[in-house]
């Protein structure tokens, strides 16, 4: 078994095709096109395009839905319409072969005290439960039939947000995306639950951390990456290397192809 690599789109690039360029320069195995800039969305471009490029180029894709979709929020309308929107994405991602999307859990909106911040989410956490729950719940039922996994990137683990992740562990057929930067910005609070559930976890982000910021190249900073690769090989995940430059991203694979990784 290997473990399949990918890229992230680069703010860099000015389109898909100059992504999948740079993937395929890089031999690495897929895209994961990010649906928050514009030359990713549906109405840029067809299925067909796509799947042209896919067969063409041999690349895959994933998705990283839109990072401010909110599928906890109060509300109803808003989100019954983000409910829609994955719909409409996951159909067409299915249309060319994607099995796996991303997914933010959206800490929501906080109060600033004069000596603390206050999320109303933890404050009426019993209700954002009821809401993220059921909407997880319609979309895995859009995504599974399309034979696509839904996958919950870890994002700001506060208190409330560490005990939601370990309440979805037992939600079926929803998935886990091991951000490993995100992961050490707070204090590795998510890696005890994801060890403790391995097979939830379906996809890693990889980069590196260096006390202050992450996104950096990888073997460059404090995370125990060595160990994050097995978990990704020894559970098959797919990982994107999610550097956010060009250079970044080259000095990554090749540090990657040095340690023989």
């Amino acid at each position: 078994m290997t473990i399949k690599f990918g890229m992230p789109t680069l703010i860099g690039k000015r389109s898909i095709l100059g992504n999948v360029f740079l993937c395929k320069e890089l031999g690495l195995d897929f895209i994961e096109l990010n649906m928050n800039l514009p030359y990713c969305m549906p109405n840029s471009n067809t299925s067909y395009e796509l799947l042209k490029i896919r067969k063409e180029y041999g690349i895959e894709f994933t998705l990283h839905f839109p990072e401010d979709i909110d599928f906890g929020c109060f509300y109803e309308e808003i989100r019954q319409a983000n409910i829609r929107l994955f719909k409409n994405i996951a159909t067409w991602g299915a249309e060319f072969g994607v099995k796996k999307i991303n997914i933010h859990l959206n800490p929501g909106i906080y109060f600033t005290l004069p000596d603390e911040k206050i999320f109303v989410y933890e404050k009426n956490s019993e209700l954002f439960m009821e809401n993220l729950i059921d909407s997880l719940s319609q979309i895995v039922q859009i995504a599974k039939p399309l034979g696509i996994l839904v996958c919950i990137e870890n994002m700001q683990i506060k208190g409330f947000v560490e005990e939601t992740f370990k309440k979805l562990a037992s939600v079926p057929d929803v998935y886990f995306t091991w951000d490993v930067g995100h992961d050490a910005m707070w204090g590795y609070k998510i890696e005890k639950i994801y060890t403790k559930y391995p097979h939830k976890v379906k996809h890693m982000h990889l980069h590196d951390y260096n006390g202050k910021s992450d996104h950096q190249p990888l073997f460059t900073g404090e995370i125990p990456l060595e160990e994050r690769l097995r978990f990704a090989y020894e559970n098959n995940l797919t990982v994107v290397i999610e550097t956010k430059t060009e250079s970044v991203l080259k000095q990554s694979v090749e540090l990657l192809r040095l340690k023989h990784l």
